[in-house]
């Protein structure tokens, strides 16, 4: 009885690991910098951050006339965050 329930733990333990390991390729696959994953702009990224980015899109969107850089949720295609170029103050 004690292989039956060893071998369940391990059956399940594999099952996270590999779980964990395909939704990291997938945010790693997205091919966004470490700086973009930052969903909620604490300002710094955590490792959750880097796992939700397997379910954020990107697409250029226009906002006040500026093309901005919109990341959606691939859910139901809410906006997650919208980046704008800033001003340079190159030519001043």
């Amino acid at each position: 009885m004690g292989k039956i329930i060893s071998s369940i733990f391990i059956t399940i333990g594999v099952l996270i690991v590999t779980y964990c390991v395909l939704r990291g390729i997938s945010s790693w696959r997205q091919d966004y910098s470490w700086q973009e994953m930052d969903w909620q702009q604490r300002g710094r990224t955590s490792i959750s951050d880097f796992f939700a980015a397997s379910d954020i899109g990107k697409r250029e969107v226009m906002q006040n006339g500026k093309k901005c850089i919109e990341y959606y949720a691939y859910k139901d295609g809410l906006p997650v965050k919208t980046v704008c170029p800033s001003l340079s103050l190159e030519g001043r």
